[in-house]
């Protein structure tokens, strides 16, 4: 009977650490993952983090961040000319700049930087988890391969180098803004058209164009990217890791794994239990400043 008493009081421990989210394999990290750096101009740290500074979980192999499973930065190219990456769904975003003290990120569509006529090729895909849209969002909508219309030719595309989509078919494009795009003219379009994007823009950039600019230069637009704004993790651990002076691990598939403290220690469930002071913990400032 004692037997058995232990057996169930072991069952239970196991999985109320596991029911937690700390896997029992993970008990110690390298801090050099949680370190701030930098790709461009761009300063990078948490809840941000390179795509080369993960671990392994040695129980499983899973590789793990220090940080937001979502906004997690590829760092392209060398020395000067580095420059970050975001990727929404299988869409890249180059980062403008990132600002920590209201947590907001400036992207533009990649595919949007070449030339002065530049195609979109596709909506944006984020999950909202950990995303969303700031209250500086405006929108163009392109319709391309469609019938010419005669009606709305003042927003036909028809600038030098400009080459719609694949997959769009032959005919005309057009562009409008949020205001101008009124819903019966989108469904009319809508019914002679193959294709229709979507494209977030800063509002700003829309009230300087004027609509003056658009059609012919709505690449300017699009290039000033827009504004998207990172929200605390809503899960309980990893706001309690946080609320510690923590660091969040997350797992690829979004998994929350454990509380990273300084010293390269596992904090259950936070830095408060891991023999970490408030005061003596690396991570305190930075986490605290970043407003993270």
């Amino acid at each position: 009977m004692a037997h058995l008493l232990l057996l169930l009081a072991l069952f239970i421990g196991v999985h109320v650490s596991a029911s937690d989210g700390f896997p029992l394999s993970l008990t110690a990290y390298n801090e050099s993952m949680c370190l701030e750096s930098k790709c461009g101009s761009v300063d990078i740290k948490y809840p941000f983090y390179l795509s080369n500074a993960t671990e392994r979980n040695p129980e499983d192999y899973t590789t793990y961040s220090c940080g937001y499973t979502d906004l997690k930065i590829f760092c392209h190219g060398d020395g000067d000319t580095k420059t970050p990456i975001l990727r929404l769904g299988e869409a890249n975003y180059t980062i403008r700049n990132i600002f920590y003290d209201n947590r907001s990120i400036t992207l533009v569509d990649t595919d949007a930087l070449s030339g002065k006529c530049p195609s979109v090729r596709h909506n944006v895909t984020m999950d909202p988890e950990w995303l969303n849209y700031t209250d500086s969002l405006d929108s163009l909508k392109f319709f391309f391969g469609c019938a010419p219309r005669p009606d709305v030719e003042d927003h036909q595309i028809d600038c030098k180098g400009f080459s719609p989509p694949a997959g769009s078919g032959n005919g005309v494009s057009f562009v409008f803004t949020s205001e101008e795009d009124k819903l019966s003219r989108e469904n009319l379009l809508a019914e002679h058209c193959n294709k229709i994007v979507f494209v977030p823009v800063h509002e700003d950039g829309l009230m300087r164009s004027g609509s003056v600019r658009l059609p012919l230069d709505y690449g300017a637009v699009v290039k000033e990217g827009f504004e998207l704004a990172w929200k605390q993790s809503t899960q309980q651990p990893c706001h309690a890791c946080e609320q510690s002076y923590g660091r969040c691990a997350y797992s690829e598939s979004k998994e929350y794994l454990g509380c990273l403290c300084s010293g390269g220690k596992i904090g259950v469930p936070d830095c408060y239990n891991s023999g970490n002071s408030r005061t003596g913990s690396t991570a305190s400032a930075s986490t605290d400043k970043d407003g993270s």
